[in-house]
């Protein structure tokens, strides 16, 4: 097919003309930065440049004067058109300049036109909405509010019998103990030193405001730990570390929730029925500081691997409907609506966050080989080495290993 027979009947709005040339402007927005005592400048890219579009148009024959006058009411017609470019098609435009029109006796018959374009674009507005992650930092700060002011109004050592403070302490220092003994990933974040709580858990027991701000303040903020893994890790390791912490403290969540639920006996003392309350409120405490970490932490993290999103979001959630079972109307509220932020916040992201896929390595090679075949790229070996624990990045497996699709 020749040239001639790809090339399209020019129009604007439907109105039909001819075209004797054209011209027009394309690339890119470029800043050029220059600086003192360098030789080289910093071309900066600002994005593609507006499209411009300049026509040598006319109308001929005996109803010329016709054809002219619907053109210059198409072109004199509010807003953006269609224009129908004989070699680039159909184009979203607006005109950019008047129209310039001449008309000579010597080329009776016909009269020329120069028209200039530019593509519409779209008029878009910034559109107001949510900010989910907030909403669930501050569903985090709600549940705390709630758990503290739920756990002084229930623990009471004070004008009771020392057995009831003594049974306090051990039941304080127990649950120490059982986040002492957790994984590391649970241990690495503790901001108070076990053991000085424990030293000084005769200290705290008496008074339940302080000990359920201690509880509560016993690991560092979620956001700086999420910043920290990533520091050491990188992308995927980051993300995967963060996803096992989180697991420990749900997982640890729900073992104080266990314990908080064992039945009172009938026909006991009051003085033994106090302490089981009280066993019930400081294992509640506990449970609730790891549900509000973990909170924080999941809507303060990045989310670039789905798989662990989806696991994170679902580990998270599943801990806080756990912990709702047996507690007062205030603090299931504030869980439920921490379940729901967390939810609403995790399911936003998914869409930006990459899928993993297996692959199989022909043979043993360095991670360094194994990133550069993947992505072409030798500084993702980190995400690699450390998504899949591999203990020696200079001999990857030839076994299936996870890596990002992206």
């Amino acid at each position: 097919m020749a040239w001639k027979d790809k090339m399209s009947e020019a129009s604007f709005r439907g109105v039909p003309f001819e075209v004797e040339s054209d011209d027009g402007t394309f690339g890119r927005r470029t800043v050029v930065h220059e600086y003192p005592q360098r030789d080289k400048p910093f071309a900066e890219d600002n994005g593609r440049a507006t499209r411009e579009i300049s026509l040598t148009a006319f109308v001929v024959g005996d109803d010329y004067l016709d054809k002219r006058d619907r053109l210059l009411a198409a072109l004199e017609t509010k807003g953006p058109g269609t224009l129908i470019h004989p070699w680039y098609g159909e184009l979203k435009v607006s005109l950019k300049d008047p129209a310039r029109v001449s008309h000579s006796k010597q080329n009776g018959g016909m009269c020329t036109l120069q028209l200039s374009f530019v593509e519409a674009g779209e008029l878009a507005f910034p559109s107001a909405g949510d900010s989910l992650g907030s909403k669930a930092l501050a569903a985090a700060d709600n549940l705390q509010g709630a758990g503290s002011f739920d756990f002084v109004k229930k623990f009471d050592v004070n004008a009771k019998p020392s057995s009831v403070f003594d049974d306090a302490v051990s039941t304080f220092n127990d649950g120490l103990d059982l986040i002492d003994n957790a994984t590391s990933n649970i241990k690495s974040i503790i901001d108070n030193p076990i053991a000085f709580l424990k030293a000084n858990a005769a200290t705290l027991i008496p008074d339940a405001v302080k000990m359920a701000d201690t509880v509560f303040g016993l690991f560092e903020r979620g956001e700086s730990v999420v910043e920290s893994l990533a520091g050491v890790f990188g992308l995927g390791g980051a993300s995967s570390r963060n996803g096992d912490t989180i697991a420990s403290l749900t997982s640890l969540s729900q073992t104080f929730s266990t314990r908080a639920t064992v039945p009172v006996p009938s026909g006991i003392s009051p003085a033994r029925e106090q302490s089981a309350v009280n066993a019930a409120a400081i294992n509640h405490l506990f449970s609730q500081a790891m549900l509000v970490q973990a909170v924080g932490m999941t809507t303060t993290m990045d989310l670039p691997i789905y798989d662990d999103a989806v696991k994170i979001r679902d580990d998270v959630t599943a801990a806080l409907d756990n912990e709702s079972l047996s507690v007062s109307d205030p603090v299931y509220v504030a869980l439920q609506d921490a379940r729901v932020a967390v939810y609403a916040d995790v399911t936003s992201r998914l869409s930006q966050s990459a899928r993993l896929k297996t692959i199989t390595p022909t043979s043993i090679r360095p991670g360094l080989v194994t990133a550069y075949d993947q992505f072409e790229d030798v500084t993702r070996e980190a995400e690699i080495v450390n998504m899949n624990k591999i203990q020696r990045p200079g001999f990857i497996p030839a076994a299936p290993i996870k890596v990002l699709s992206a």
